[in-house]
């Protein structure tokens, strides 16, 4: 295809990059949106940015941008305590009358020959285990299957939920009955409960920013591999200098005797569908975690506990008017999961954390702790 040219990410592109996004997803007949403004804090506000990071095609007989492959953050990701340099690839895009042309293929190679020049020890992406991209790009590039990741989807405000989408009205007992009432059984069940006798919590908006990243770091990383620490300049970026109001976040805090021993924040996002003519409105938990060590490491109190964050987790939402949220879980992390099913969460599906690496050598060791999972790599915002 002579009239494609391969280059970097230049100011300027903002506007067809976010075009490109947006019609390349909505092929799924649903997806989130993009706009120049968002996908600049996205990618280029975020630390350590570099135009080389966004691989682009263009037609250059049309000065239409047909493909992009991003490497989102080169960052060091402590594997059980050993240290390697992450890669990351998202939003990989190709419009829609340009596929099947070996655009992908070639952005692909352009974005693994950057990470070989930053010298990064393997490459990390979110793909769909039963997707084109996993099938077709991925795993011929060499991306292996590390953890299965589980989705989880909520509804802790039906009124909200329905007005999104009227058909839903019709449910409205069952769904009350399945999970307001259970909502309602667990907190009477925790007030009596000994276990959380000392315990309180906070919900807390757009404030407490730097507390909140001193308990994710000291608890997520003692039970967690492949979790990168929050600096001060990445929650700036991610939490406190946003494009919008959906990404003001609500930190959940869990304190027993005055101390965080767990916590969660929340975020939400639109997901679209202009062919059925619908906007969802869900919450997006980027983090959850709890200090075992509070409940014994007895798994079933720790499932009680995470119970008990993720009831506060589902009021912050109520309070921010979500009809439905997502919570992301490794495979691995069983009482989270068990908690998640107690509590009536749906598993709407799958994906499969992958991972290639870069330079032969490298071997990430394998774990028994749960794999991290960040939003900016699997939902596609921090």
């Amino acid at each position: 295809m002579s009239n494609i040219i391969y280059r970097h990410f230049q100011p300027g592109d903002e506007q067809q990059l976010a075009e490109l996004f947006n019609r390349a997803f909505q092929t799924n007949k649903i997806s989130i949106i993009r706009t120049p403004k968002i996908l600049n804090w996205r990618y280029m506000q975020s630390p350590n940015f570099e135009p080389n990071m966004i691989q682009i095609a263009e037609d250059r007989d049309k000065r239409l941008i047909v493909g992009a492959v991003y490497v989102h953050f080169i960052e060091e990701i402590p594997f059980d305590n050993k240290l390697f340099k992450v890669g990351e690839i998202n939003d990989v895009s190709c419009h829609p009358d340009y596929v099947k042309k070996g655009i992908a293929t070639k952005l692909m190679n352009l974005a693994i020959d950057y990470m070989k020049k930053k010298e990064c020890d393997i490459s990390m992406l979110n793909a769909g285990r039963n997707s084109i991209a996993r099938k077709k790009i991925y795993l011929k590039f060499g991306y292996e299957d590390i953890e299965k990741k589980y989705n989880f989807v909520q509804c802790p405000n039906f009124a909200k939920l329905f007005i999104n989408i009227p058909i839903f009205a019709t449910l409205f007992f069952p769904f009350y009955n399945i999970f307001y009432l259970v909502r309602i059984l667990k907190r009477i069940k925790f007030r009596f409960n000994k276990l959380f006798k000392n315990f309180s919590y906070e919900i807390v908006y757009n404030k407490s920013h730097f507390r909140y990243m001193e308990a994710a770091n000291r608890i997520l990383s003692k039970y967690y591999t492949g979790f990168p620490p929050y600096t001060k300049e990445k929650l700036i970026w991610a939490r406190i200098k946003v494009p919008s109001k959906r990404f003001i976040p609500t930190y959940i805090l869990i304190k027993k005797e005055n101390k965080i021993v767990g916590g969660a924040v929340l975020t939400h996002q639109n997901l679209y569908s202009f062919k059925y003519g619908f906007k969802i409105r869900f919450g997006i938990v980027h983090e959850i975690f709890l200090d075992k060590e509070v409940f014994n490491n007895d798994k079933n109190q720790i499932s009680s506990g995470f119970q008990y964050l993720i009831d506060k987790v589902m009021k912050a939402a109520t309070r921010r008017y979500l009809g439905s949220i997502i919570v992301q879980s490794s495979s691995k992390n069983n009482e989270l999961n068990l908690a998640l099913s107690k509590l009536f969460f749906l598993k709407i599906w799958d994906d499969n954390m992958m991972i290639k690496y870069i330079k032969r050598k490298i071997k990430i060791p394998g774990s028994s702790k749960p794999l991290f999972l960040p939003t900016y790599i699997t939902i596609g915002y921090p």
